[in-house]
């Protein structure tokens, strides 16, 4: 039997209480690193990102051409719309037909728009409110000639009122050369012109109004022949 010495039993003693050490050394580099009294604290969840959508724009935030939808509302504000006409019907004229007046075409025709004003209980006048462009020459689109205008507001554009949308044909002061718009020949194949007893008018106009959250409005006109109207008895 082996018999140990004092030296040796306390080298093995210190051997063993080495190994001991080591051992729980290890077993502590394997727990959690973070540990509460209520248990380890959850794995963070990640912020869903936005996914791309119709050609690469992201979700959750409307784009409008490259403006968010909140900001659509201040662009653009005032009537907009088109006037048009068959091109079988020409291009307007003030010289029965035999020439295109080029100083006029799409300015042939006048839009006014207009706010009642006036007491309570009476009829009042009509004032005109804001700015009317047009352009210059027509194009042509599915066999009519198109004319785009606009009213903006340069005039400040009521909110919140009837505004009447009142198209015509004829810019002159002269009853004249306004009758030769509505009734003579235009410049086409044939000189075209009204049957007898009819006239060139535009149709389409109305009554609009315009708020806060819809400062745009589109109103379209067409140039249409009409019986003239009887005279009064």
């Amino acid at each position: 039997m082996l018999k140990f010495t004092h030296k040796q039993l306390f080298i093995l003693a210190a051997s063993i209480l080495l190994l001991m050490c080591v051992a729980l050394n290890l077993k502590a580099q394997d727990a959690p690193l973070v540990v509460t009294a209520r248990g380890p604290l959850p794995t963070p969840t990640p912020t869903p990102q936005s996914t791309p959508s119709n050609g690469g724009r992201t979700v959750g935030r409307p784009v409008v051409d490259g403006l968010n939808q909140k900001a659509k509302t201040h662009l653009a504000e005032g009537i907009y719309g088109v006037i048009r006409w068959k091109k079988e019907y020409g291009l307007p004229s003030t010289d029965n037909g035999r020439t295109p007046n080029k100083s006029l075409n799409c300015t042939a025709f006048r839009v006014d728009t207009s706010v009642q004003e006036g007491a309570l209980g009476t009829f009042g006048k009509a004032n005109s409110v804001g700015y009317w462009t047009i352009q210059n020459e027509p194009t042509e689109e599915n066999g009519y000639y198109i004319c785009r205008y606009s009213t903006t507001n340069r005039n400040p554009l009521p909110h919140n009122r009837l505004i009447t949308v009142s198209p015509y044909l004829g810019p002159f002061a002269s009853a004249e050369l306004n009758q030769a718009l509505t009734t003579g020949g235009w410049f086409g194949p044939s000189q075209p012109r009204p049957p007898a007893g009819y006239q060139r008018v535009v149709i389409g106009g109305r009554g609009i109004t315009l708020t806060d959250n819809e400062p745009r409005v589109t109103v379209d006109l067409e140039m249409v022949y009409r019986p003239i109207p009887a005279p009064p008895r």
